[in-house]
Parts: C-alpha cells; structure tokens; sequence
C-alpha cells in the first residue's frame, strides 16, 4: 500500500533529516568536510518563518516576547545583509542566543531526553546566520586563536555543566562557518593554540586546567577540506597518563614540545613533578595521535 503525504508534510520531514544529518554528522568525534559553507537565504525573515511553519520553533523559557526579541533580531541581521543597517548587531544576537540557550539548557537538564532537531533546529540555524554575516570573530567568539582565524563559542547548561561548544572558522567570504565539537554536554573548550608543523597549521582547541574537564580536540585545513578530531588513541593515552596522577598538582601544556605535565609551582616556574607521565600529542595530519612517556 503506498501513502501519500501532503506537501507541508513531505517539506517538514525533508527538514527534519537535513537538520538531523547534519547536527549528527557534526557531533562525531572526527568530522571532515569540503568547505562549501552554509546557505545564503537572501531573506532572513522568510527562511526563519519557514522554519517556525515546518515546526522549528524558537525555544523560549516563558516570556511570549521572547520569540519578538529573536525575530527582531532576525530583522536586524537582514538589514545589515542587505547595508540597510551600517553595523552589526552584536548586542542582540547575543541576547538572542543567550535566550534561547537558557531553555535549551532547562530542557536538557530537566527533560531527561536528548534534546531533538526540532528543540535546537532554530537555535542551530540562527547560530549559523549570525556567524556568516559577522564582520569581526571577536563580536561572537568567547575565545579566539593568537592569529584570529579561529574561534569557539561556549554555551552553558542552567547549571555549571557545559551545554555546547561550536566552532568558528573563515568561509572566505568575510564571515564564519559553524560546526558543533563533540556531542551535548561533553565539551567547553578554553584556549586555543595555534601549532606549525611540517608546514601544516593546526589548531588545538583546548581545555586544560582538570583531568575532569582535560580536553583536546585539532582542526586543520588541507586543500580546502577541513577537519576537526580527537587524535588517535587519545583515551587510551589519558588513562595511561592518569595512573600516576599526584593528589596535588596543576596541568601544564607546553607548545613547543606539544605535551602536558603534571607541575608544582616553585617560584615564578613550573616544575614537573617526579614519577609523573608526560602525556604527548605527535602532529601528523589527521593521523596525528597521542601517547605517553
């Protein structure tokens, strides 16, 4: 027996699996892709309208203006798109994404369930525009690397706990591509160290200060495909590298050699401690991978 749907319907699930390959496809722990950037809707309000009619909506906690406020937003972005509006509005894309961050963090620490295409779809989508029509990484990012082509916006639960952390990278167009690091939850990221080897750039996207928060990820560009991963054998190498882990110490990362100590402070240095591993990272493309000596 065959079922035909209706057009709105066949529309919305079309939605559904762009949205869903892509908030999956983001969220792997290696994530290649040609940089062919994101889409361009030359009207704003009628890309997010659409979104909204196909069942994304704005996630807002209890104010009703709250989905005013975005979409007012959204009005903004469009008329700094077409140079109606001179400047862009950084203070209310980031009230807007403050906003809808706040009940996707209630959502996910109270719900229970994984949050779905349709809680964050807008939230991702607006997140995507925002960053393509920004002028300057700085107006966006929470941290940037030394040379000011990389950045990373954190976004926080209602508690402590991190909620998400994107990525942002040129589309060499004068704004930015986004792309998710890791899943929900699992990632804030702190510092970023821009690393030379080979005469390959890389980008170490870093948390560095708890082995409960310790976290690595690397991006590259080669060829115009960019790739953001974890390195080979990285949980193997934490474990190793924990075994031995001292009651008190500080974390330190050391660029040049590209590996982190477990340190006492003594005067104005840190100083490894005895008996204690150094965990290593060795840079090889996406080959690259850690280990311990």
């Amino acid at each position: 027996m065959i079922t035909y749907l209706q057009t709105n319907t066949w529309i919305k699930l079309l939605f559904i699996i762009c949205l869903y390959l892509t908030i999956s496809c983001n969220s792997n722990r290696k994530n290649t892709e040609k940089q062919t950037g994101i889409p361009s809707p030359k009207n704003l309000t009628a890309y997010f309208d659409s979104l909204q009619h196909h069942g994304f909506y704005i996630p807002y906690h209890s104010d009703s203006t709250d989905r005013e406020k975005v979409m007012h937003t959204v009005s903004l972005l469009q008329e700094f798109q077409t140079r109606k509006r001179k400047f862009y509005p950084a203070k209310e894309v980031q009230a807007a994404l403050e906003l809808m961050r706040n009940e996707l963090g209630y959502i996910n620490s109270h719900r229970g369930d994984d949050l779905t295409a349709e809680d964050n779809g807008f939230f991702f989508r607006f997140l995507e525009q925002a960053a393509r029509l920004c002028p300057d990484l700085h107006l966006l990012a929470d941290v940037t690397s030394a040379d000011h082509k990389v950045g990373v916006i954190n976004f926080q639960e209602w508690s402590i706990n991190p909620l998400y952390s994107f990525l942002l990278y040129e589309n060499g167009k004068g704004g930015w591509n986004v792309t998710p690091i890791d899943t929900v939850g699992n990632v804030k990221i702190e510092k970023i160290f821009k690393l030379d080897k080979n005469g390959q750039t890389y980008y170490l996207l870093s948390n560095n200060f708890l082995p409960i928060t310790f976290t690595q990820f690397i991006f590259m560009t080669e060829n115009g495909i960019t790739s953001l991963f974890q390195g080979k054998q990285y949980e193997e190498a934490l474990k190793a590298w924990y075994e031995n882990r001292p009651e008190d110490y500080i974390i330190t990362f050391n660029p040049q050699k590209v590996c982190w100590n477990f340190c006492h402070e003594v005067g104005e240095y840190y100083q490894p401690i005895e008996n204690t591993k150094t965990l290593y990272l060795e840079l090889n493309k996406e080959q690259s991978y850690f280990y311990v000596e």
